[in-house]
């Protein structure tokens, strides 16, 4: 496989790497700051605690105070934001490509150098606090995070990535400080840039993040020590939580292949075609046809070594047999029939289609090179992903259904009133004690 001529990559002496993409088509410029750090590194009491130092460095350094780091990128029209997942956390600034080196400037100061103030970080724990009812009182949110716990078990991707209420008031500032120091290190860290700058140029930029030793930081480590275990087997199982709500929020799920799977792409024109839009057939079969649900979609999940598979729909409870009945029947016959020629040119055109569309902005090619660097170690351009797409056979997407499907091994998860005797025989429902109210 050849490298895009724009794709360029380096790791430097201190195991810092830099991947970037040169778009000369554009004027904005997105640059990536990717931890590999997330809710599975972390231990039982420090749940949420990844996230909670994605909001921390926000809140100052030993050079800018709050205020300023978000003035200097409002200045210039920028936007400063980061997320944090079950497996990375990621701070990125989308700018004008001349803003350069003050955006590399911001990242690297807030990597390096944020301060933690103590005042900060009890008006941050408030916010959070209050981040965490909110997803509380999203019963679809809310089932996705338990449907989560309750097929990974005690393990890190099975843990919500805000925490709970009682993790987050106890974390205290010497376990940030702890947890900051021990994965906030270069050999741990991909920079990512994508728009009208050149390779050299960004490495000029860097060369505070170059340095062999950063301030506090240990020496490296191994994966074990950074709190990386392997993902366990999958549980199954059918459960009802039972919540004050007018609908019942369901989900459907099996476990899926790995990011760096062979599979993905036919997978991921099986979720497509599954539950990926409007004409997709479960929205058409749940809602169009039967009027059992606004909401209906599927969802893939993939991680570093494991992969969850899921349908979501919410719908009124005396339809849950009914709901539950036509979700297996789609995924039944996905099983048993090969996809038309038109279906497979409809699914592969919508993919490649939203492959297309998100190479018009720099932040999605940032965030693509990034993913690719860190799940597979290796780039795909557009035009690759494309003919990975376009390779795909109905016969490869059927294997892959048996696979998924096959085997038994589902979980169901409804969230919502009681449930009558009925659909509690038929499931042979189980309560679990910990989200009893």
């Amino acid at each position: 496989m050849s490298l895009s001529p724009r794709f360029k990559k380096t790791t430097f002496s201190n195991g810092l790497t830099l991947v970037s993409e040169r778009h000369s088509e554009f004027r904005s410029l997105s640059i990536g700051v990717w931890v590999k750090a997330g809710t599975r590194h972390e231990k039982p009491r420090e749940a949420g605690i990844s996230h909670f130092l994605e909001h921390m460095l926000f809140k100052g350094t030993d050079n800018r105070t709050p205020l300023q780091i978000a003035r200097e990128v409002d200045e210039v029209g920028g936007d400063f934001n980061a997320f944090t997942t079950r497996e990375y956390t990621c701070f990125h600034i989308l700018m004008l490509d001349e803003d350069l080196e003050l955006g590399l400037d911001i990242l690297g100061d807030v990597i390096l150098n944020s301060n933690f103030d103590s005042e900060e970080l009890e008006r941050e724990r408030k916010v959070i606090v209050q981040e965490i009812s909110m997803a509380e009182e999203s019963p679809e949110e809310m089932g996705h995070d338990i449907l989560f716990e309750l097929v990974y078990g005690a393990h890190g991707l099975g843990r919500p990535i805000l925490g709970t209420n009682t993790s987050v008031k106890r974390i205290s500032r010497a376990e940030l400080l702890r947890f900051f120091r021990k994965h906030y290190r270069p050999d741990q860290m991909i920079i990512a840039v994508a728009g009208d700058v050149s390779h050299e140029k960004i490495k000029k930029h860097l060369r505070p993040l170059c340095r062999n030793r950063w301030p506090g930081r240990a020496p490296r480590i191994s994966q074990k020590e950074l709190g990386f275990e392997a993902a366990p087997e999958t549980r199954s199982g059918n459960w009802w939580i039972t919540r004050n709500t007018e609908q019942v929020h369901l989900l459907w799920g099996v476990k899926a292949p790995h990011y760096a799977s062979r599979d993905r792409y036919a997978l991921s024109l099986l979720n497509v075609y599954l539950g990926g839009g409007m004409s997709s057939v479960l929205f058409q079969e749940i809602r169009e046809k039967k009027g059992l649900a606004y909401t209906v979609y599927s969802n893939l999940s993939l991680f570093l070594d494991s992969g969850y598979f899921s349908v979501y729909a919410a719908t009124a409870p005396h339809q849950v047999g009914l709901c539950l009945k036509l979700i297996e029947e789609c995924l039944d016959k996905l099983q048993r029939q090969l996809l038309t020629e038109e279906e497979l040119r409809v699914v592969k055109s919508n993919l490649r289609g939203s492959v297309l569309l998100s190479s018009d902005s720099v932040e999605s090619r940032m965030s693509s090179i990034a993913k690719g660097e860190i799940y597979m170690g290796t780039h795909l351009n557009v035009d690759e992903l494309c003919a990975k797409i376009d390779a795909v056979t109905a016969q490869d997407i059927r294997r892959v259904a048996r696979k998924l499907f096959r085997d038994g091994k589902k979980s169901i998860l409804a969230l919502g009133p009681k449930p009558g005797k009925q659909i509690r025989a038929k499931l042979k429902l189980s309560f679990p004690k910990k989200y009893r109210v």
